[in-house]
């Protein structure tokens, strides 16, 4: 049986766990020092909102594959194999990450570590984190006067948000940066059983894993800021930004994957990540200008858009009752970290507006934030009875539900959408003041049913 333990019961730690502890031959000990937290745990209570983990770990506590320990030190007592760190690293006011979190599990597993065993990062961390790990617990033991075998590696995890188990139980691949056979062998067999083909698990030194994140998410935010800066000149020139995503994602080498316009990224990796990256540039004199220019592109769609909504109303939002549908990142999720959400509803208190928000799954987090400043709906169609206009920031399904007739129960029939949830030329000819992303100049000549296009019936009908 491979003996795990997981440090940290956080988003990542807690989905690392659980989905090791559904394989047969897996017993995962997980370390948390919330008692409180634990209680919950142990109940079955997910601490955050991730589809199907809450049965996933009833399943594991019922068929007792896993258990959950206070300290480090009591987990290395049953001798675990390998150690997988997945504590937080937040970033820091200059960008950088906070590693405070991963050095003391380093020093504590220097500390107690008894027999041979793997230390694996799992937490996103700089180039040149697992190199200091391995020197704090080589320290740790020459205090202790111990010679001790072990291996430091590193397995950064790539697990969205709203769909994390499917990630982990069936990746697209497994990154594994290694300085042994041992380290390699071990991990292989452990992510064996979750793998189809061998070339899924790609092995690399430490150096080039702890990158292969910073570059995964900074490739996928830089996908979406700059398919947001097209959409602004969509806007100018009179291009439909739908249209040049679908050319674009038709060619093979592009792909249609992260080409969304929209309000822009939120979340706890993208933002972080990208900041990170831009300061492992500057600590090697290597000015990260592209990877920096993605994170301003970001901020900026907010900025634009919430522009648009005060040059709508001249300027003037006092007293106005503004709807918002969604306020997590992305649908699926409750994390609201980086959201949209969070600087458009502080610039509409800011300009004096009234805010009633509504989202299946975020509210609480984002009335932990701002209290009683704003007001909170039991459901999207309550929304639309009591504002003035309406904005949209997270592109839950259930929102699809509703049509332009339900629109028209805005006092001032008026949509800000950051999603492109809905059809510009539909809404706009049912008399709706309907702003989007990268769509907003396009006219009812341009659209499939007109003389200028084939509609897609049609053109079925040509392939036949």
């Amino acid at each position: 049986m491979n003996k795990i333990t997981v440090i940290g019961a956080g988003y990542v730690g807690l989905v690392t766990g659980v989905c090791f502890a559904q394989k047969k031959n897996n017993f995962v000990t997980v370390v948390e020092r919330d008692r409180k937290k634990v209680e919950s745990l142990l109940a079955g209570i997910v601490p955050f909102y991730e589809p199907g983990l809450d049965l996933l770990l009833k399943k594991a506590i019922e068929y007792k594959k896993i258990v959950f320990v206070s300290s480090l030190s009591q987990a290395l007592l049953k001798n675990p194999e390998i150690v997988f760190s997945c504590v937080g690293t937040p970033s820091l006011p200059n960008g950088d990450a906070d590693l405070s979190a991963v050095w003391n599990v380093a020093y504590e597993f220097g500390q107690f570590l008894n027999n041979y065993c793997l230390f694996v990062n799992k937490s996103t961390v700089p180039v040149g984190t697992a190199k200091r790990v391995n020197e704090i617990i080589l320290e740790e033991l020459n205090t202790r006067n111990k010679n001790i075998e072990f291996d430091v590696a590193s397995n950064p995890e790539f697990l969205k948000e709203g769909d994390a188990l499917m990630d982990f139980l069936q990746p697209d691949r497994v990154v594994v940066g290694v300085n042994s056979d041992k380290a390699k062998y071990l991990l292989l067999k452990l992510y064996a059983p979750f793998i189809k083909k061998s070339e899924q698990f790609i092995s690399m030194n430490v150096e080039s894993a702890e990158l292969t994140k910073y570059a995964s998410n900074a490739m996928l935010a830089t996908r979406i800021s700059f398919m947001n800066q097209l959409a602004l000149l969509a806007d100018k020139v009179g291009a439909d930004i739908f249209a040049v995503k679908d050319g674009m994602a038709k060619d093979k080498r592009i792909g249609p994957s992260f080409l969304n316009a929209g309000i822009g990224y939120g979340g706890s990796c993208f933002p972080k990540d990208v900041k990170a990256l831009v300061k492992a540039g500057e600590k090697n004199r290597l000015y990260m200008t592209l990877v920096d220019s993605v994170e301003k592109i970001n901020q900026d769609m907010r900025v634009i858009f919430i522009k648009k909504i005060l040059k709508f109303y001249k300027q003037n939002l006092s007293g106005k009752r503004v709807g918002i549908w969604g306020l997590a990142f992305k649908p699926e999720t409750d994390d609201i970290r980086s959201a949209p959400s969070i600087d458009i509803i502080q610039e509409l208190l800011k300009q004096g507006a009234r805010v009633l928000a509504y989202d299946p799954q975020a509210a609480k987090n984002i009335k932990n934030l701002f209290g009683d400043k704003i007001k909170f709906a039991s459901s999207a169609a309550q929304v639309l009875s009591e504002v003035d206009f309406l904005i949209i920031l997270t592109e839950w399904k259930e929102f699809l539900n509703f049509n332009v007739k339900d629109f028209e129960k805005l006092k001032d029939k008026t949509i800000f959408d950051g999603r492109n949830l809905f059809h510009p030329v539909y809404m706009k000819k049912s008399g709706i003041n309907y702003f989007c992303i990268g769509r907003n100049s396009i006219e009812d000549k341009d659209q499939d049913s007109s003389d200028f296009f084939y509609s897609k019936q049609k053109v079925n009908e040509i392939f036949k």
